[in-house]
């Protein structure tokens, strides 16, 4: 085994890295500073952290002081901080980086290269490694972390002659408005028994943990700009993304992954990702670091997360999850509090992928730190030694890419003259932005029999990223996984299905035949144009409805409030990120608010998202976090919630809130919950009972409805174990859209189990309350801002005029 690991200098437990360790190449007359010495404290030392503001100045200052060193800020993120990446090389390197970064791109796309320059280029040129930080801000480890990993990484001698033949790209935080808030909360809170809790907002602006489920409809600034750095500017081999997970187990997952591997990654992709894990795994046991498992949870099916979305682009994507502590407050544990994992470790004991388990004890944000440490520079030192390969697979994926493109499917082709337009160009524009080539036929032509007009957008899959648009356009079928010959299947760990034709309500067909059609290329996208102010009354007919964007931004709406819990939703965030991108006005109201009354006067409209009743009643407690954010709306909010709706006012229930339509506003509806007993495993009895936790699937609309205007009477839905109703005969309610009889009929993409409990259920109703009325969603219709076919529902919802008795 080649000696990747053995020059590693990381002192094990050590609080800070001495200063006079390696060579320390400095600019003239400037020492270069460690971590410590800017900040005035140890890194990962207990209940301390550097916030935001202090990482920033400190890579600044190690760039200002280091040849070494390259600070890029990409853009501003969406509260205004700098989004910075902090490029890693020798002097020389650095000296050159528009050189190597122009190099990467042809490497990228093998049609540019002559065979003379590949040679050159796979002979010569640096890997290059990603490596992601801290995007879930509660794993604050690796924004910690990462100062240090630079801080070796430009002045130890060894890791600088690695760097002789690599470029390391750090970004300290993913998330830098999230790392700053959960900073400065942990502070707020030191010393009072609400240290190390949670925040009681979302620690993104808009969409808290889902940040890293963004990655393909790349909604948020953060994703754009690292989106664009990846596949506009560095065009990495390798994208390492550093996390946390629970206490509870294992002290760092690495990879191998499990099964299953999605039919559209090249093998190189998952063979380099065990490969690193493996490395990772040695370097890990090799400095007596114990609780290392492999094999574990994390599988290669789902497309959209920061790791995943570059294995559609040709590259390495490597995750790693450390055991968490309290933020930065340490917590003991004994072997009693540790456990498996339904998911390849189903006890806690050694294994052959966890042959040396943790034998409990004192767990510490500084042991977090060491472990990412050693981790990330195995990575450093493989991909140094073995640059060659990773260049040379590098180009082969992206060849093997295009030649795939010369046998069925070869491509996938938009039809001009859709209705909704607004949908259709924000699918051309998500492939754009994630570099897939899309051309526009200039002309009528045929393709597998059928005519398309002029205007339609062709995607031909002989291109490098053919992977990603593969896997955004065609349907996901998640494979079925036995436990046991005949016994029930495995479920999925996350999402199952996401064909983006099929969540945006727009007509993709796959072409597999050769394909003749002259079409000019659609360019990069560029900043979304604006709107012009319309009266919401245009929106009465039925056919402009059709349209999405018709409803941006809208005048004369219905008042609207968006219940806003203290329990960081993530609903209730991309709800907000839907409305302010629709410029659609509402207004955010908290728990005293409505616990306050008089909501009739102020409001046409209150929208409470995907909350249970439990998180609505009692919301957090003050165990967990301090007043005013403790305790939920209470009886009492409830109750003025009902109120609003009797006097005149619109309910909008949304999934989970639906509860409240029975429990708390007397209306005769049953809800049938799916989940069956959670986990990645089903039992026996589970094995019937409805379970998709995040797939497409079909219902039957009326388009008559209101609420239904626009739709197309088969339509999809994006379900997350989300909640049906059944009505009883005889019930005033309106049934706005149901799932098919047929149980066969009701999957369109992903994974659902319990098909026949669905069937013929009710996905969607209204009904009368007083005066006022109650619009019940059993889906989540603007699910992670990716769900434009369904975007129309919710709209249509808000903008039925309320009754106007109670006005006066």
């Amino acid at each position: 085994m080649p000696s990747i690991r053995s020059a590693i200098l990381l002192a094990a437990g050590a609080a800070a890295v001495s200063t006079s360790a390696g060579a320390q190449p400095a600019r003239a007359g400037q020492a270069v500073p460690s971590p410590q010495q800017h900040l005035g404290f140890a890194i990962g030392a207990d209940r301390t952290l550097a916030d935001w503001g202090q990482i920033t100045g400190y890579f600044q200052r190690l760039a200002a002081a280091s040849p070494a060193v390259h600070v890029d800020t990409l853009g501003l993120t969406t509260n205004g901080q700098p989004f910075i990446v902090v490029a890693v090389s020798t002097p020389r390197n650095i000296a050159r980086l528009p050189a190597l970064r122009a190099a990467q791109a042809r490497l990228a796309d093998p049609r540019r290269l002559t065979p003379g320059e590949e040679r050159r280029l796979v002979a010569s040129q640096p890997s290059v490694v990603f490596i992601s930080n801290n995007i879930h801000a509660t794993e604050i480890g690796a924004s910690q972390m990462a100062m240090e990993l630079a801080y070796r990484l430009a002045t130890n001698d060894t890791l600088q002659r690695d760097l002789d033949k690599e470029v390391v790209l750090i970004a300290p935080s993913m998330n830098p408005d999230g790392q700053r808030m959960i900073t400065e909360w942990y502070r707020k809170n030191l010393g009072t028994k609400w240290e190390g809790g949670p925040l009681p907002w979302l620690y993104h602006p808009y969409v808290g943990h889902d940040n890293n489920r963004d990655w393909f409809m790349v909604t948020q600034k953060e994703t754009r700009l690292v989106t664009d750095y990846l596949y506009g500017v560095w065009f990495p081999e390798i994208f390492y993304d550093v996390h946390q997970m629970g206490a509870e187990g294992a002290r760092i997952f690495v990879p191998p992954l499990v099964d299953p591997v999605n039919p559209n990654l090249d093998p190189i992709v998952v063979r380099g990702i065990a490969h690193i894990g493996s490395e990772m795994a040695m370097a890990l046991e090799e400095r007596g670091k114990s609780g290392v498992a492999t094999s574990v949870i994390y599988d290669l099916w789902w497309h959209g997360g920061a790791r995943s979305t570059p294995t559609r682009h040709n590259m390495v994507g490597v995750i790693t999850e450390a055991a968490s502590v309290r933020i930065a407050t340490p917590i003991t544990q004994d072997t009693s509090q540790l456990r498996g994992h339904a998911r390849g470790l189903p006890k806690y004991e050694r294994r052959i992928n966890f042959p040396n388990p943790w034998p409990g004890g004192t767990w510490r944000l500084r042991d977090i730190i060491d472990y990412e440490l050693i981790a990330s520079e195995a990575l450093v030192r493989l991909a140094s030694e073995q640059r060659e390969d990773y260049v040379r697979n590098f180009v082969a994926m992206g060849r093997r890419a295009i030649a795939a493109g010369s046998k069925a499917p070869y491509a996938f082709v938009v039809p001009a003259g859709q209705a909704d337009t607004g949908a259709v160009e924000r699918l051309v524009e998500v492939l754009r932005v994630g570099r897939v080539e899309v051309g526009r036929a200039k002309a009528s032509f045929s393709a597998g029999g059928k005519p398309y007009g002029p205007g339609s957008y062709v995607v031909r899959l002989d291109q490098p990223y053919r992977a990603h648009a593969k896997d955004l356009l065609e349907v996901q079928h998640f494979p079925r996984m036995e436990q046991y010959p005949g016994g029930p299947p495995e479920r999925p760990y996350d999402v199952a299905g996401w064909t983006l034709p099929l969540q945006m309500g727009v007509m993709v067909d796959q072409i597999d035949q050769p394909l003749s059609v002259e079409t000019s290329p659609v360019r990069d996208p560029a900043t979304r144009p604006g709107c012009s102010p319309r009266p919401a009354a245009s929106m009465g007919d039925a056919s402009a409805a059709r349209d999405t964007r018709r409803y941006a931004c809208l005048t004369g709406t219905p008042r609207v409030a968006l219940y806003k819990s203290w329990t960081a939703n993530m609903d209730e965030g991309w709800t907000r990120w839907v409305m302010d991108d629709f410029k659609f006005p509402y207004t955010p109201i908290s728990d005293s608010v409505v616990r306050a009354g008089d909501l009739r006067n102020r409001f046409d409209v209150v929208v409470i998202p995907d909350l249970s009743l439990r998180e609505i009643r009692n919301g957090m407690s003050d165990a967990q976090v301090p007043p005013p954010y403790s305790g939920g709306l209470g009886a009492e909010g409830i109750a003025e919630l009902k109120r609003f709706a009797e006097q005149g006012g619109h309910l909008v229930l949304v999934d989970g809130a639906t509860e409240l339509a029975p429990a708390a506003l007397g209306i005769e509806v049953k809800l049938v919950t799916a989940g069956g007993g959670g986990g990645s495993r089903n039992s026996a009895a589970d094995a019937e009972q409805i379970y998709a936790p995040g797939s497409i699937l079909r219902v039957l609309v009326d388009p008559s409805h209101p609420v239904g205007r626009g739709m197309r009477d088969s339509s999809a839905i994006y379900f997350v174990n989300s909640t049906s109703l059944e009505l009883p005969a005889g019930s005033p309610a309106r049934v706005i859209a149901r799932y098919p009889g047929e149980p066969g009929s009701i999957l369109l993409s992903g994974f659902l189990q319990g098909a026949a409990q669905l069937a013929g259920k009710v996905a969607a109703a209204d009904v009368a309350l007083g005066a006022g009325r109650v619009t019940m969603f059993g889906f989540r219709p603007l699910y992670r801002g990716q769900s434009y076919g369904t975007f129309k529902m919710f709209f249509n919802a808000l903008l039925e005029r309320p009754a106007q008795s109670a006005l006066q």
